[in-house]
């Protein structure tokens, strides 16, 4: 049985940027198959990894500065990001979606890994999403359910 985790991250705090857990949310009202775990990563760190691990797909979701217009969505796999880990990180507090994928394959675990990131407009205190990135979050919902219900066919 294919086992697919759909990761939220962000800070629910700093307005936009916590997209990712409003999306979870959202799917958490759906009807989604059994293979599918829900996740809040909140303001992840190194224990990303043990939701990471369990996974023979992960859909990841952030807020994620593209330079589009606010709201805007990006879909793509982890490896066509070709982000790279922060060498100068001296925590495990400071480890992000990154470097926790990157200890994952030096220990050889290799998820797919489709992350799906919503352009921000404000990232400042505050509890509500702006207009522009609220109106998205049914969207990338509709969006991850597809991508589920391709990869269990």
């Amino acid at each position: 049985m294919k086992r697919i985790t759909v990761l939220g991250i962000g800070n629910l705090l700093m307005q936009d940027d916590g997209v990712g857990v409003h999306v979870i949310r959202h799917l958490q009202q759906r009807e989604l198959p059994p293979e599918v775990k829900l996740i809040d990563g909140g303001t992840y760190s190194y224990d990303l990894m043990d939701f990471i691990i369990e996974a023979d797909t992960c859909i990841v979701v952030d807020a994620m500065r593209g330079g589009g217009e606010p709201g805007t969505i990006y879909r793509a796999p982890f490896d066509e990001l070709e982000v790279k880990p922060d060498t100068d990180a001296v925590s495990l507090h400071e480890m992000s979606l990154v470097e926790a994928v990157y200890l994952l394959r030096l220990e050889g675990h290799d998820p797919d890994i489709i992350v799906y990131g919503v352009e921000p407009h404000t990232v400042s205190f505050g509890l509500e999403l702006t207009d522009a990135v609220a109106r998205q979050v049914p969207r990338v919902a509709d969006m991850i359910e597809q991508d589920i219900k391709s990869l269990l066919s």
